[in-house]
């Protein structure tokens, strides 16, 4: 009865702050969650330095007018999201492909805003493995020791080694904390983003037992396993007997152990420690460059070179377009168009990268379409260079509704936890997010909301991507 009468009040009361503020009624989502509804609801939501705006659908932003080319790029309007905070599209792809390579292409938008703005393409790149191409599927378990400047460095060029069916687990030993949770090592953008999150807050004390026990639990009793340690080499200065002990059991599991200085003034000494007789200990070596090629020697790519310097352009119609950033590879600027470097590719991997990319003022209802094309020179036929192109097809409109309800919400959510991470987090409203508090609770929202809407469409796939998200937003949280 009490129960009852609290229910009844709390609906009074939400009647009376909605009439107040003018809302629109509460709308109980397919999700069980009841959505307060907000002025402006018929329109979308913008996210911007100051925070959650609402804009009616005949709000028109104004076109942003530049009088040289040596101005920055701005966009006219903050972060575009549904009014309701939830996703209800997700992304299609668009192919292009080669024996033994292909590159799928999934953009934020169908729907570009004719004031101008811009897209984010998420590329997902697959060079398959025939028999014998590559070799076995590897868990990989990393433990980040120390303060080190060339740790980022070492961790890329470690990422860069693995396939797209190896799983990575990274552990920081300040507090033995899991900084990535095991997932598919295709999503090396994320997992490095994270470790660079995770070194720039380190107040714990290191507890360098703990976190080789949790690499050691991540890697499993079966299977193919490594275990790396980056390290500047002083946990190894006085090692305790727990250390020394749940090192001998990474030994006794016969699991391969890389030890690498992240430092050129590491203590030397103290990494043999760590090493111990059954670890290849990378400490000679007194440039960054030297160390990484001395990792990429111990960690073995997935497979040989099967394809040099992949790069995809990106190139508008009617009007140019530019990358301004992406995830991971090299963007370079063109007169007209925009180009992301990937580097060679190795038989057996995957890798997945998203992309920001400017979307020129146009006339609402005209098509406008990116033209992508990849580049590439193929292995097996001499380095002969090879062009293939396909087009990504949006259409202006100057309704902000609609274009809010037709954004895909993979896309978006993938976007979003990398924006947390510290890598596109101008994609969303600028140096500025910093005075609205950060992107984490959007970044968590879009991460519901994209395991909702997996639910929604029985998609495994998009739920597993949603469950990943979940997990690396909460191992990287405060």
């Amino acid at each position: 009865m009490r129960g009852e009468v609290y229910s009844r009040l709390f609906v009074a009361f939400a009647a009376l702050a909605l009439g107040a503020s003018g809302c629109a009624g509460p709308v109980m989502a397919r999700d069980g969650s009841v959505v307060l509804q907000q002025p402006g609801a018929n329109g979308a939501q913008v996210m911007t330095a100051n925070g959650i705006e609402y804009h009616d659908r005949k709000d028109i932003p104004q076109r942003i007018v530049v009088g040289s080319a040596d101005e920055p790029w701005r966009s006219p309007v903050g972060f575009i999201l549904p009014s309701t905070g939830r996703f209800h599209v997700t992304s299609r792809p668009t192919l292009l492909g080669a024996p033994g390579i292909t590159i799928a292409m999934r953009p934020s938008d169908t729907r570009v805003p004719s004031w101008g703005g811009e897209v984010f393409v998420r590329v997902d790149l697959l060079v398959p493995a025939a028999a014998g191409q590559a070799r076995p599927e590897e868990r990989v378990a990393f433990v980040i020791d120390g303060n080190g400047s060339d740790t980022l460095a070492l961790l890329d060029a470690a990422l860069g080694q693995l396939g797209g069916h190896d799983h990575v687990t990274i552990v920081d030993a300040r507090g033995a904390k899991v900084v990535v949770p095991s997932m598919p090592a295709s999503h090396r953008s994320l997992a490095a983003a994270a470790v660079q999150k995770r070194l720039e807050n380190r107040a714990e004390h290191v507890n360098f037992a703990g976190a080789v026990e949790l690499a050691q639990s991540a890697l499993g009793k079966e299977g193919a396993r490594r275990f790396v340690v980056l390290t500047d080499g002083e946990s190894g200065r006085d090692l305790d007997p727990k250390s020394e002990a749940v090192l001998g059991a990474i030994s006794q599991a016969a699991i391969p152990a890389i030890v690498v200085s992240t430092s050129p003034h590491a203590n030397f000494e103290a990494l043999n420690a760590v090493a111990g007789e059954s670890s290849a200990a990378l400490v000679g070596d007194d440039t960054v460059e030297a160390r990484m090629k001395s990792l990429r020697d111990a960690l073995p790519a997935p497979g040989a070179v099967l394809f040099h310097d992949v790069s995809l352009t990106f190139e508008g119609t009617p009007a140019p377009s530019h990358v301004l950033e992406a995830s991971g590879g090299d963007v370079r600027w063109r007169l007209e168009s925009g180009e992301l470097a990937l580097g060679d590719v190795h038989a057996g991997e995957m890798r997945t990268e998203i992309v920001r990319v400017t979307v020129p003022a146009w006339v609402p209802g005209e098509k406008f379409a990116f033209t992508v094309t990849a580049h590439f020179g193929e292995v097996a036929r001499n380095d002969d260079r090879r062009q293939l192109s396909a087009q990504l097809p949006c259409v202006y409109d100057d309704d902000i509704e609609r274009i809010a309800n037709s954004r895909n919400g993979d896309v978006i959510s993938y976007a979003s936890a990398l924006a947390t991470l510290r890598r596109l987090d101008a994609a969303f409203v600028g140096p500025g997010i910093a005075r609205a508090g950060g992107l984490r609770k959007m970044a968590e929202m879009h991460a519901r909301s994209m395991a909702i809407l997996a639910r929604d469409m029985h998609d495994p796939q998009i739920m597993e991507q949603a469950e990943i998200l979940t997990a690396l937003l909460a191992a990287t949280g405060p």
